[in-house]
């Protein structure tokens, strides 16, 4: 069984990917999923919280919901995953400006409850 615990928290921490800070950065993230960017989903938290990228482009997020409730991740003003229901997985293609953006789940009062973070992306 501590053998089992260790494998799931090396695996999830090695999945939530990335730069300084918890960051995604960008070029992948540590995604598995093919996607530019994987996102991990529980209540009530994103994995990573913070993403950063280096420039501005249309890139691939992954959200994975490793909680017991439905969830989504809404970038405010850029676009949204469908609702994800627990233990699926959704991708949606979003096209990003220079600029930090409030990244949050939309369901319910989830972002109340602290479900939010920030994708920032850097040049021009």
């Amino acid at each position: 069984m501590r053998v089992s615990v260790l494998l799931v928290l090396a695996i999830v921490t090695a999945g939530c990917g990335g730069g300084s800070g918890g960051a995604a950065d960008a070029g992948g993230g540590g995604a598995s999923s093919g996607a530019d960017y994987e996102v991990f989903a529980s209540e009530f938290a994103f994995a990573p919280p913070f993403i950063v990228v280096d420039k501005p482009g249309t890139y691939t997020f992954s959200l994975r919901n490793d909680g017991n409730l439905t969830h989504n991740m809404t970038v405010e003003g850029v676009g949204k995953t469908p609702d994800v229901e627990p233990g699926d997985t959704a991708t949606v293609e979003l096209t990003l400006k220079s600029g930090v953006f409030q990244m949050f789940c939309s369901i319910g009062d989830h972002r109340a409850q602290g479900m939010d973070g920030q994708v920032t992306v850097h040049g021009t």
